[in-house]
């Protein structure tokens, strides 16, 4: 068991994205995210619900420390009732700008969203570092950073190029 052990939700008053041609940060628009995570021995069970409009369900279970890469997978897309699930996608897209340069991410269900290794730095700390899954370029090295009493903890995401392209503060769910 893990001190990030159990249910998060995104606070989205404080999370930001940074704005590469503007070169400010800005407002997360993802809408929400809701984080479950599960620790057994060395091995983390990562599920995200991402967005809401649709709701992009991804996740993976990758060992600790492993060399080896794990899947991040695109496991669900939700959309509202008659909505066409490519435009919502799409819109989706835009509004967090995931559409080029770094920051460009797909989503297809059954695909991987990336493909991550997961490193422990302490009780507080974990690392993910994501490559594409269709080449061999890093995507990003997410910092997760618990705070002192195990309620909340902020992810750095850091581009290729060592930009902090999103600063996501999370709160638990009792």
């Amino acid at each position: 068991m893990s001190g990030f052990d159990g249910t998060w939700h995104l606070d989205l008053e404080e999370s930001k994205v940074w704005n590469f041609e503007l070169g400010v940060y800005e407002p997360d628009e993802v809408g929400q995210e809701i984080i479950t995570i599960r620790t057994e021995g060395d091995v983390q069970d990562y599920e995200v619900l991402y967005g809401s409009d649709p709701v992009i369900r991804m996740g993976y279970n990758a060992r600790f420390n492993d060399t080896e890469w794990t899947p991040y997978l695109v496991r669900e897309i939700g959309v509202a009732p008659g909505s066409d699930s490519e435009a919502a996608v799409a819109a989706f897209r835009d509004r967090i700008k995931a559409t080029s340069g770094t920051m460009q991410r797909n989503f297809e269900v059954g695909k991987p969203y990336g493909i991550v290794r997961m490193i422990s730095g302490d009780e507080r700390t974990h690392y993910r570092l994501a490559r594409d899954p269709d080449s061999t370029d890093i995507l990003y090295i997410m910092l997760r950073r618990l705070d002192e009493g195990g309620k909340r903890y902020t992810s750095y995401v850091f581009d290729r190029n060592g930009v902090v392209n999103r600063i996501r503060p999370f709160n638990r769910v009792d």
